[in-house]
């Protein structure tokens, strides 16, 4: 069988259309559809339908789709042997927010770069349903997501537990170190995640839970922006313990009664990992404490 109608295949699994399939494939949508119909042909069966959705694996098609991800997946670790000294080729294609990327995982990135000097990184900006979306379709092979994570398709590895904090402008904080209440930073100006983060939305049940209505809030796109903004004196911030940096010159308190959180690495099930993310995984889960 020619790889290439089950790489065709997977793309075409992967948009659900076979017009953005021979966009990304570099071939014009008559030239997918043969490829398509010269799979069915040899399997005998049919594999694709096309639904209000968009075109769609059928039973088999889906059976196909997770086989030939691990068929593809071991001819892609082949690149491995040999390697000798330099360590695993390849690529490391993982999805994870900009916060987790910039304040969390840029270490272990940069382990792994040292250690594996022949593998490309690549990383894709999302939140957690875009990065589940990302992963389960095969597009990325690791993702990084907010926990709990029900997909029976995925695993998930638990590598970091936080809680989320208040930041405060230099000199203009609470005259305290114990807990502020929900209750007194919504008396203030607050500036805050877009609603789309998971900081930004489990502050908003938060507040919904007590019947609390912030008087105004400062809406940025990122971390960095929220402290620069808290810097100039716009408002008090909502922070993911981990993006806390003595360097940002920013007063912080724990917040009264937050409920710790937790960040996963998942992958899809039916995937053997490439030598590079099975690397990722292993440096992740050396660095991550025992579950009391």
């Amino acid at each position: 069988m020619d790889i290439q109608l089950l790489e065709t295949f997977l793309v075409v699994c992967e948009e659900r259309n076979l017009s953005r399939a021979a966009v990304r494939l570099f071939r014009t949508q008559p030239a997918v559809t043969r490829q398509i119909q010269a799979l069915e042909a040899q399997l005998g069966a049919r594999l694709l339908e096309r639904t209000p959705r968009g075109v769609q694996p059928t039973a088999q098609g889906e059976e196909l789709r997770a086989r030939s991800t691990r068929i593809l997946s071991e001819l892609r670790s082949l690149k491995d042997l040999g390697s000798g000294d330099g360590g695993p080729s390849g690529e490391l294609l993982l999805a994870c927010s900009d916060t987790v990327a910039c304040h969390f995982l840029a270490p272990f990135l940069g382990q792994l770069a040292r250690e594996c000097p022949r593998v490309r990184i690549c990383i894709t900006s999302g939140t957690t349903p875009g990065i589940v979306n990302l992963v389960e379709r095969g597009t990325c092979e690791l993702g990084i997501v907010l926990l709990p994570l029900r997909n029976p398709r995925l695993e998930r590895q638990p590598v970091l537990t936080y809680h989320n904090a208040a930041v405060f402008p230099p000199g203009r904080g609470p005259k305290t170190s114990a807990a502020i209440t929900l209750d007194a930073l919504c008396q203030g100006p607050l500036v805050l995640l877009t609603r789309e983060s998971a900081t930004r939305r489990s502050f908003d049940e938060a507040v919904a839970a007590q019947g609390l209505h912030p008087e105004q809030v400062l809406e940025v796109g990122t971390v960095s922006v929220q402290k620069a903004m808290v810097r100039a004196g716009l408002g008090a911030g909502i922070l993911p313990g981990y993006a806390l940096d003595p360097g940002d010159g920013l007063e912080h308190l724990p917040i009264l009664g937050s409920h710790p959180k937790s960040l996963g690495l998942c992958w899809l099930k039916a995937r053997a990992l490439s030598a590079p993310a099975e690397r990722m995984a292993s440096l992740l889960a050396a660095a991550t404490p025992p579950a009391p």
